[in-house]
């Protein structure tokens, strides 16, 4: 039975917006007699395994989406799994925005075709594309360099950013990138953060009422009233990405989008007067961690096995948040204003 298959890309390679050293986000789509355990982690992960060019596989069986992570010729693949109902993926299968193609699927399915679900919704929204794709460059650059970037570590991760930049850009139209990046930082700065004022690109779209068929509940996620700063996806259903981000790393986002801010404004200000006092690798600079911090927790993560030591990584970042949360509160209860937790999302390796 020729029953095909497909692999689609979605993330920052999806967007035009990754870099040399970006792993690249992929989904593979099956007809629905194929099942995950049995013929994607049982079958598929060891004819990879024994590839060439692959290595370096680990199968991530029990994240919030299970995924295969490998390199394939020294590029990081994180390759996902989606089961649908038709029985065959031809050439012709191309759009997963449909809901339809959520009928009858299980709940990893459903989180896994939402990877490109949201991509594509956030490109078809965005006015112009070129202008978005810079932007969005500028701005992943920039919370890279300034040590923002982490969804696990509290701070917003690709698909935050993205929507936040598609935001901006769907806003003002018009504008070139350059003052769109101004307008980012302001806006942003400005904003009025809180579980009642969330960022969306169109409508909240978890009504099931409006899907003719069932999936399961608990996807359809209201936005928790802690929530500091909740950024929402377009697809249906409509997920919260920043359920993460404690007051803590708000407070630190929002510090660099005021600083974004003022040496954009003097950029923009220079550029009109023909002043070049200061140039553009002023707002890309590197936060420089260890001169602003005199003291700080280091945490070694150690195993006897590469495989073994990608998971137990995985795990322990996943963890580092709630250590943040636990010293916050220790922080509130000896009213101390003046302590400063920042997470530092750069790891390095150790030499022997």
């Amino acid at each position: 039975m020729n029953s095909g298959g497909k692999i689609f890309t979605f993330g920052s390679f999806r967007l035009g917006v990754n870099g040399p050293n970006s792993d690249i986000d992929t989904l593979c789509v099956a007809p629905k007699h194929i099942d995950r355990k049995r013929d994607f982690f049982g079958l598929l992960a060891p004819m990879l395994r024994s590839t060439p060019g692959v290595t370096e596989l680990v199968e991530v069986r029990e994240a919030y989406v299970p995924v295969i992570k490998m390199k394939f010729h020294e590029v990081d693949i994180d390759l996902t799994f989606a089961r649908v109902q038709p029985k065959e993926i031809g050439p012709d299968f191309q759009d997963l925005t449909d809901n339809n193609i959520l009928r009858s699927c299980d709940e990893d399915t459903i989180k896994s075709l939402n990877g490109r679900r949201v991509t594509d919704l956030i490109l078809k929204l965005v006015p112009n594309e070129r202008s978005f794709e810079i932007t969005l460059r500028c701005i992943k650059l920039w919370s890279k360099n300034r040590g923002i970037y982490s969804n696990v570590l509290g701070y917003l991760g690709g698909v935050a950013w993205a929507i936040l930049v598609a935001r901006v850009c769907k806003d003002y139209p018009q504008l070139a990138p350059n003052r769109l990046l101004l307008k980012f930082f302001e806006f942003y700065r400005d904003y009025e953060w809180g579980s009642a004022n969330p960022i969306t690109l169109i409508e909240i779209a978890n009504d099931p009422s409006t899907v003719p068929f069932m999936i399961p509940e608990n996807l359809i996620q209201p936005i928790s009233a802690r929530a500091v700063m909740p950024i929402i996806t377009p697809a249906f259903p409509s997920m919260n990405t920043t359920f993460n981000v404690t007051e803590t790393t708000k407070h630190i986002m929002l510090t660099e989008i005021e600083k974004g801010a003022m040496i954009t404004k003097a950029l923009l200000e220079q550029q009109e007067s023909g002043s070049t006092r200061i140039s553009w690798r002023r707002l890309f600079k590197k936060f420089p961690f260890f001169k602003a911090y005199e003291h700080f927790i280091e945490i070694q993560i150690l195993s006897k096995q590469e495989e073994d030591l990608k998971k137990w990584q995985g795990f322990a970042e996943s963890k580092i948040k709630n250590l943040l949360k636990k010293l916050e509160t220790f922080d509130k209860m000896r009213n101390n204003d003046c302590l400063e937790l920042r997470p530092f999302p750069k790891s390095y390796t150790l030499k022997n």
